[in-house]
């Protein structure tokens, strides 16, 4: 059997011919799921294509592609963004799940309500609808939706209205909170680890990814505070390395791994501790307040994160062993202007890569928590030493002539610049 027949005889291939004015077939990868069969009635389909002729002249097809849930839920705004203002031009855009390893069905559902998404749940519908429709663009909308670069600032306040769950949903997931004996009010926590992807890459090398790693297990003392103020943990997360060792924190990931609660969990938690990973982008869209750590790389252009007031920020520090020093910001950034993604050559510049500690944890946690309570008092060296760091990293930034939507618009740690103050020399 050949990679074709394969493909086809799975169902992973939508098989389009015919539409496009020569006899061609297209095919567009869907999902690694088998499709139920071909049981929709024919007479609903005449009609879906009759009510789409009616209000639109053109289709566009386009594939929705991510190997991870942070890329995914970028390009899905993108994708609802450019949909609205096509709609109003009478062009209805269509999107394949095209190679979503590991993506979450629930999500998947979700954003269903806001772009039309062909999926193994109805791909013989809209194989009928593409072939019966008059006007169809297939290639020069290709790849559209498969870039990163480019994106565009958002604020959280309006990605949140994409993500609304249904009364049946809300109820499914208060259900499942009880099982895992949660209570209001919670703070969500996800470390990085090397685990998720040796699950969707087995045979592929990624240890160049590893130095964005941290240790679940430096949440300890942030966990026995947050008890202390009455607040649960949750240790998110899919596939995972580490169990949690401490107390006062129900192992989600390791216990109650839900596709559904990814999002009920994301979308209840008072904030979400994260760090240099996707996953962050969940309870971001959904306008919850984020306390990174561990972040790393701090100063690349990346894809835009939905701006919110609370965020804070603290992460990796690099340590010049030959020196046996701290590098400062502006070491940073010329070392991560050089090193880029790829991890394995922070040992080639003789630089050792440190997570955060238990205690920088801590105190990024306490000040997020006394923020969000109207507590914490920011004092005038708070305001001099955050409009320092800012100043350098706005200097940086328009050195390397970044676009709004590559900087990040986020806080730093008060505690966290106190305590480090070699950063801003």
């Amino acid at each position: 059997m050949t990679f074709k027949e394969f493909c086809i005889k799975s169902k992973h291939f939508l098989m389009l011919s015919g539409a496009f004015g020569k006899a061609k077939k297209i095919e567009y990868y869907l999902s690694s799921r088998e499709n139920s069969g071909y049981n929709v009635n024919h007479n609903e389909w005449k009609k879906s294509v009759q009510k789409i002729k009616s209000k639109y002249t053109e289709i566009r097809v386009h594939t929705l592609w991510s190997t991870r849930i942070g890329e995914y839920l970028v390009r899905y705004l993108r994708a609802v963004e450019d949909s609205a203002e096509n709609e109003k031009k009478g062009i209805l855009d269509v999107f394949v799940l095209s190679d979503c390893i590991n993506h979450n069905s629930r999500l998947s559902q979700i954003m269903g309500r806001h772009i039309c998404i062909i999926d193994d749940t109805n791909v013989e519908m809209w194989r009928y609808i593409l072939r019966h429709f008059p006007n169809v663009q297939v290639a020069k909308c290709w790849a559209d939706y498969e870039i990163k670069k480019n994106d565009r600032l958002r604020n959280s306040k309006d990605t949140v209205k994409y993500f609304e769950l249904t009364a049946e949903e809300e109820a499914e997931g208060m259900n499942k909170m009880k099982a895992m004996q949660l209570q209001q009010p919670f703070v969500c926590v996800s470390s990085r680890d090397k685990a998720y992807l040796h699950s969707i890459f087995p045979l592929k090398d990624c240890i160049y990814h590893d130095y964005r790693d941290s240790d679940i297990n430096n949440f300890n003392l942030a966990a026995d505070y947050l008890t202390q103020e009455g607040i649960m943990a949750v240790r998110m997360g899919r596939a995972v390395d580490k169990t949690v060792e401490f107390g006062n924190c129900i192992d989600y990931a390791n216990n109650y791994y839900d596709e559904l609660m990814d999002i009920v969990l994301s979308k209840g938690c008072r904030f979400y501790v994260g760090d240099s990973s996707g996953i962050v982008w969940l309870p971001m869209v959904m306008n919850k307040p984020i306390a990174l750590r561990n972040w790393i790389p701090v100063f690349l252009n990346s894809e835009s994160l939905p701006y919110n007031p609370h965020n804070l920020l603290i992460f990796k520090k690099y340590y010049l062993k030959s020196e046996g020093r701290f590098l400062s910001i502006k070491e940073m950034m010329k070392i991560e202007a050089e090193v880029r993604y790829d991890g394995n050559k922070y040992a080639e510049y003789g630089i050792e890569v440190i997570e955060n500690s238990a205690e920088e944890t801590l105190d990024l946690v306490m000040e997020m928590n006394e923020r969000l309570d109207g507590k914490w008092k920011e004092t005038r060296e708070d305001i001099a030493l955050q409009d320092k760091f800012q100043s350098i990293y706005k200097e940086w930034c328009e050195r390397q002539h970044y676009q709004d939507s590559e900087v990040l618009h986020i806080r730093v740690g008060a505690l966290f610049l106190r305590k480090n103050q070699y950063l801003l020399v």
